[in-house]
């Protein structure tokens, strides 16, 4: 497609970002819970386990108290026998003495203090039954969580990315329907979205119509392909008139709408039309002919002053009226066909935008 007509007006895209924000904000949310919720099994599962061991240990200071206790009373050539004996009855693994206290992790020692035996320690292995706990289920359930997990996240990862898809598709079919499929110009849709922008932001513009004029002998004589071509240039060299950001819709068969913001002086919107009308009855080659058209245009001053089906209908008056002429001419709302036809007296200039040489 021509640069020159993608250059006079892009068609506003629904913000895919935005579109998609309460899908992500869902997708995030539910990615923070999942992640947070796999920290919270994880810390939850370490934290009874370490409670399990804790608590078991304290279990076993009081029954070492126990036995240190009945040990002040024992003879010390027992001492190693009722050592053994009572470590088995207390659960106290390698229940032994020691000149100190240990410093390993997971042994424990209590200190005597009465009898033959005090200043000695009574030491042994503790058990730690949540660490047993973890190592023979959490081999198996944790990554078995972090899995169903990982998948939940995936599913939602591939969730917005279809989503994303279907929206760029959405937006795709919305910017379709609103261009003209042979021109590449925005259509009357876009034409009467553009017009509610514009009155929304109380932004001022002009508006002109233009219709081609010997058009339809071109249809007749050389086919509608020659036609359709004669649009395409015609729509290409209407875009060359317009500054970067102004507006220019096809909104059928030989019929365009321009939406300019030139300030609203008659003189400058004045020297656009004949610009336009100069630029489009440039003869051009296409199917070995040479071909020509012309172009009237209407022309509203203040757009702002008009709801968008009434500005369209003076337009199409003023257009009217600048028909009257034969074609080449144009006119301002509410003009008549005497000053249109002063204004079409006036030479035309080649625009120093379209000089060459």
């Amino acid at each position: 497609m021509d640069r020159q007509i993608l250059n006079s007006w892009t068609l506003p895209d629904a913000d895919p970002v935005k579109a998609l924000a309460p899908i992500r904000r869902l997708v995030l949310g539910a990615f923070a819970g999942a992640l947070l919720a796999g920290l919270v099994l994880i810390y939850s599962t370490l934290h009874v386990m370490w409670t399990t061991d804790e608590r078991s240990m304290q279990d076993e200071r009081i029954r070492a108290a126990a036995i240190a206790d009945i040990l002040a009373d024992v003879p010390d050539e027992d001492v190693q026998e009722t050592l053994d004996r009572l470590g088995m009855v207390a659960g106290l693994r390698e229940l032994r003495l020691a000149r100190s206290a240990t410093e390993q992790s997971y042994q424990q020692s209590i200190p005597l203090l009465a009898g033959s035996l005090g200043g000695q320690f009574l030491t042994w292995e503790a058990d730690r039954p949540g660490y047993d706990l973890f190592t023979s289920f959490a081999p198996l359930r944790v990554p078995l969580m972090l899995v169903l997990i990982g998948s939940v996240l995936g599913c939602l990862l591939i969730m917005q990315r279809r989503v994303r898809d279907i929206e760029a598709q959405r937006i795709a079919a919305q910017r379709q329907a609103r261009r003209d499929h042979l021109t590449g110009l925005p259509n009357r849709l876009a034409l009467e979205g553009e017009l509610a922008r514009l009155a929304g932001d109380s932004q001022p513009f002009s508006l002109l119509a233009l219709d081609l004029d010997r058009f339809k002998p071109i249809n007749d004589l050389f086919g509608h392909h020659a036609g359709d071509l004669a649009l395409i240039e015609v729509a290409r060299r209407l875009a060359t008139q317009l500054l970067p950001g102004e507006f220019l819709a096809r909104i059928g068969g030989d019929e365009f709408v321009a939406i300019v913001q030139r300030g609203g002086e008659r003189e400058v919107l004045a020297e656009l039309a004949r610009d336009c009308i100069w630029a489009v009855s440039q003869p051009f080659h296409a199917l070995g002919q040479n071909i020509s058209v012309g172009v009237s245009l209407g022309i509203v001053e203040e757009g702002l002053d008009h709801p968008a089906n009434a500005l369209l209908k003076q337009a199409d008056r003023a257009l009217y009226e600048a028909k009257r002429l034969e074609g080449g001419g144009f006119c301002f709302t509410g003009e008549t066909i005497a000053r249109a036809a002063r204004e079409r007296s006036e030479e035309p200039r080649v625009p120093a935008r379209l000089a060459v040489g």
